[in-house]
């Protein structure tokens, strides 16, 4: 089962791969916050540390969104993730 550990919570937390992150954060107390839930207000944006290629790619809203927000390269919405291998994350600032 993959792995997604926390940095800002300190917190590693096993999942079925291909769960959504916001299902996971549902099950889970984290520090990751979601708002509309679609990728369109980018409450819940959090900062790959490693494991980029174990989320689910990027669709074009989610990349349009970003680049407005003008998001680092390893920024994403975890609403819009799904986790297939081990991930770090921290929440953006």
């Amino acid at each position: 089962m993959p792995k997604v550990y926390i940095k800002t919570d300190d917190k590693t937390i096993e999942v079925a791969a291909g769960l959504p992150l916001i299902d996971m954060c549902e099950d889970h107390d984290t520090s990751i916050l979601f708002g509309c839930r679609d990728g369109a207000c980018g409450a819940c944006m959090v900062r790959v540390i490693e494991g980029a290629e174990h989320i689910s790619k990027m669709e074009d809203n989610e990349r349009d969104f970003l680049e407005t927000m003008a998001a680092e390269d390893n920024e994403r919405l975890a609403c819009q993730c799904k986790v297939y291998g081990d991930i770090k994350l921290e929440v953006s600032d």
